[in-house]
């Protein structure tokens, strides 16, 4: 009977032994994204990569959730994150292009992370990020969703049948700033969260944003006009404190990295399931669309395009190595393209 015992309370030990091992080797990484929580692609982040992850990395991985932009100010993310401050980041680069400039190249580019991942671009990027925000570059997440013109008030064309913003003041990010301040604007620069209300004190006549998330957090109810075509495609990426990278077993960033690139296509999916049910509200909510056509919408979105290349070549010394991996000579932008379809080959 002792001997019965013994054995039962041996295999118990063992048991527990090895149930406490496995939480030993369980690591816990915070997570912040510089979006509002409500935003469409912060909500991507959580649903296509941070709950995906938590269910899969049991005993492995955990990422828990800090918040957005109620933690850190989005355009102090990036140094926040080096500073250790949190472990990952779901950012739009565009908060800190001054630091990576080359964020620019994301914008313009035609390609999507699946090939650059196999030309040797997404490498490139991983040493840019590393050097430029002291960060690892872990995924290029939503990545096909692009950008509009959003006014209060009803545009002036030109002669040449594009939007002249002279006397506009556009909220703008980096994102944007090249093609307002090229149609003619003054830029001001403020959070996404602001802007109601700054078009509601005429501190703003318009500003640039994704092609989703403006009924999510709720600008349709200052928005009157939309400007097609669309343009760009975001910057959005997710990057890690490098510390925090150092410090996880072989086994934890061969997990997070099988994640980061199912949550490149799940994120895409995601956003335009998302974007396609927005498009109803925004018609029920009053934006009227303003579409450009034939040679007024390609000079637009020359100049959109052109006004990236430009900043890039003047920012950064990696131009000429970037652009051939991001961008193909005659291709449209992925949205164009693919006439709004998902294109996951690139």
């Amino acid at each position: 009977m002792t001997f019965v015992k013994t054995g039962i309370a041996a295999a118990a030990a063992t048991m527990a032994l090895a149930s406490t091992s496995s939480i030993a080797m369980e690591t816990t990484l915070k997570a912040v994204t510089g979006l509002q929580p409500t935003n469409i692609i912060a909500q991507s982040f959580i649903k296509t990569f941070l709950e995906p992850a938590n269910a899969a990395g049991k005993g492995i991985l955990q990422i828990k959730y800090v918040g957005g932009q109620e933690v850190v100010p989005p355009r102090k993310a990036a140094a926040a994150l080096k500073r250790g401050q949190f472990d990952m980041l779901s950012c739009p680069t565009a908060y800190y292009i001054g630091t990576v400039p080359e964020g620019y190249g994301i914008l313009a580019s035609n390609q999507g992370p699946k090939t650059l991942r196999k030309n040797g671009g997404f490498d490139l990027l991983k040493k840019i990020y590393a050097e430029k925000a002291g960060s690892h570059l872990l995924a290029w997440g939503e990545s096909m969703t692009s950008y509009h013109m959003y006014l209060h008030r009803a545009p002036k064309m030109g002669k040449d049948g594009i939007p002249d913003l002279t006397g506009y003041k556009m909220r703008a990010t980096g994102t944007y700033r090249p093609l307002f301040r090229a149609l003619g604007a003054t830029t001001i620069n403020i959070k996404s969260s602001e802007v109601i209300t700054a078009i509601q004190r005429g501190t703003v006549h318009g500003y640039g944003f994704t092609d989703v998330s403006v009924v999510a957090i709720g600008l349709d109810k200052a928005t009157k006009y939309r400007i097609m075509p669309n343009f760009y495609q975001t910057n959005q990426v997710l990057t890690v404190n490098p510390a925090s990278w150092a410090k996880l077993t072989k086994k934890q960033k061969d997990f997070l990295n099988a994640q980061a690139i199912i949550y490149e296509t799940a994120s895409v999916k995601f956003v335009e399931k998302s974007r396609l049910a927005e498009e109803k509200q925004l018609k029920k909510s009053g934006v009227k669309d303003v579409v450009l056509k034939g040679a007024a919408a390609a000079k637009y979105l020359s100049i959109a395009h052109g006004e990236i290349w430009k900043e890039l070549k003047k920012r950064s010394k990696y131009h000429d190595q970037l652009k051939p991996l991001l961008y193909v000579e005659g291709k449209a932008n992925r949205q164009v393209d693919t006439g709004r379809m998902l294109d996951e080959k690139r």
